[in-house]
């Protein structure tokens, strides 16, 4: 079985729980990642600045070295490089002469040995390390707008405009950046946590305020659903949730009227089957007194008939005229023939009212036994009779046993004027479903009169064919009774078809089933 996924899991927990367990995660990263990207653009403005600031402070060094350069002396800028390296971010500074020798370099701790950038002829130069800045300028000398000729470097100053006399170099340290970086992170980070904070706040407020309602809702449909009918009490929130509420309400008071309504229904039904019972109770009582009247009031007189026109057959047969023993003959016959269908009344009846008992029966060694039987009784009518092995049915062994007899004794009496007589019983599959078949090629009937097949007491054959047309009615009821059904298909003169289904029934080993 697949375990389910995070998703799934804090699904399954309350609406509170879920929105609190699916926020705060989400806001915090969010609170992250706006720290970093905060910082990120932090740092890069706190990094432009000082690089400027380098720029500058490299230009103020060149506009005061000229004349150190000029005369080749450091004395004059020793006071400006040390103001420079009061900065604790400076951390060298050099004045190379244009011939390359240093004609000055201090520098603030350790640290050096770095590759300058050269110095472009208007501008100043500026490089990275991974732990400082570095910068560099050329110094030039320039043509005042006035100069004093009393002054000794008048003459010096005027002979040359515009000339290369060397270059500044200057390091500034990257350490403020990485403190600024790290303050600024953090501060932003701190920041962006107390929003979050504050939002994870608002937003379970905001969930209780909709989750209450809706958690009073769902424990109410949890005391429905289990039987419990709870009074529904107003919710308070959005008018969503408040509409939820009044629907809810509504369709309990729905529920309600539907469940009286339903309970009125089953006390009028419960009266309707009691009412019912009783008169099937009483029909069943008039039947078994029809029956046993059938059985022994109606066959007297039948038999007095019989035996009286016996009687007169045997003692004045003599002085009755052809006519009259035609006559004698035919009330006797008519007397037994109404004796056999008092019988097949009373089979029907029983048929009907019998007790049933499911069991596991082979219905192919029934229909072998019964088509042995009907070999012995009719010797002179040869069958070629086919059986499929294994048909194994749960049903009423002696009902079953009542309809495969009048199947298989139908074929064999509409087989009887067949050459080649053949009666096959199997089965087979359609639609998922179990259908037994029993065939024939014997007189068959037309298919126009097949809805009278299985009416009582209903013929499609003349007197060629001895029978009431009772046993095709008793098979359908058997197998109705099972809570099967048959059909049939026929061409005159090329046999018939019977198809019938018993439905699958799942008994106990040793237990049969009782109907």
């Amino acid at each position: 079985m697949k375990s389910p996924g995070l998703l799934e899991r804090i699904g399954r927990r309350g609406m509170r729980t879920s929105l609190a367990l699916a926020t705060i995660p989400l806001t915090l990263i969010g609170a992250l990642a706006i720290g970093l990207v905060t910082a990120a653009l932090s740092t890069d403005e706190v990094a432009r600045y000082h690089v400027r600031a380098g720029e500058q402070m490299t230009t103020t060094l060149a506009q005061r070295s000229d004349l150190a350069l000029l005369y080749q002396s450091s004395f004059s800028i020793a006071e400006t490089v040390d103001s420079l390296l009061g900065n604790p971010l400076v951390r060298e500074v050099r004045v190379v002469a244009r011939n390359g020798k240093s004609l000055y370099v201090k520098r603030n701790g350790e640290g050096s040995g770095w590759n300058y950038p050269a110095a472009p002829d208007e501008g100043t130069a500026s490089a990275e390390t991974d732990d400082v800045w570095l910068f560099s300028r050329q110094v030039r000398t320039a043509m005042p707008s006035r100069v004093d000729p009393n002054i000794p470097e008048a003459a010096l100053l005027g002979s040359s405009s515009d000339e290369v006399l060397g270059e500044v170099e200057l390091a500034l340290s990257k350490e403020a950046l990485f403190k600024a970086r790290r303050s600024i992170f953090v501060s932003n980070l701190f920041t962006a946590l107390g929003f979050s904070l504050l939002v994870v706040i608002a937003m379970l407020l905001l969930t209780r305020r909709f989750s209450r309602p809706l958690e009073s809702l769902a424990r109410t449909m949890h005391e429905t659903r289990d039987g419990r009918w709870a009074e529904p009490q107003a919710l308070d929130g959005p008018r969503e949730i408040r509409e939820i509420g009044d629907s809810y309400d509504a369709l309990m008071k729905t529920l309600r009227e539907r469940e009286e309504e339903l309970r009125e229904l089953n006390q009028d039904l419960e009266e309707r089957i009691r009412q019912r019972t009783q008169a099937l109770v009483a029909a069943n009582r008039e039947l078994e007194a029809f029956s046993y009247s059938a059985s022994h009031d109606l066959r007297a007189p039948l038999r007095a008939i019989d035996g009286f026109g016996k009687a007169l057959e045997e003692d004045y047969g003599g002085a009755l005229d052809p006519l009259a023993k035609s006559y004698l003959n035919r009330m006797r016959e008519a007397a037994r023939r109404m004796g056999t269908l008092i019988d097949d009344m009373l089979r029907l009846s029983r048929v009907t009212r019998h007790d049933m008992h499911l069991a596991k029966v082979d219905m192919s060694d029934l229909a072998a036994e019964l088509a042995a039987q009907l070999r012995e009784q009719y010797s002179d009518h040869r069958v070629d009779f086919r059986l499929e092995p294994h048909m194994q049915v749960s049903a009423d062994p002696e009902l079953l046993r009542i309809m495969l007899d009048n199947l298989i004794s139908n074929a064999w009496k509409y087989t009887s004027k067949t050459a080649g007589a053949r009666v096959e019983f199997g089965r087979m599959q359609r639609d998922g479903e179990t259908v037994y078949v029993l065939r024939d090629n014997g007189a068959g009937f037309d298919m126009r009169f097949a809805d009278k097949l299985f009416g009582a007491f209903q013929r499609l054959h003349g007197k060629e064919f001895e029978g009431t047309g009772i046993g095709l009615a008793i098979v359908q009821r058997i197998l109705v009774r099972h809570g099967g059904h048959i059909w049939a298909e026929a061409e005159i003169d090329k046999g018939a078809t019977f198809y019938f289904t018993l439905p699958d029934v799942e008994l106990d080993n040793d237990a049969d089933a009782h109907v």
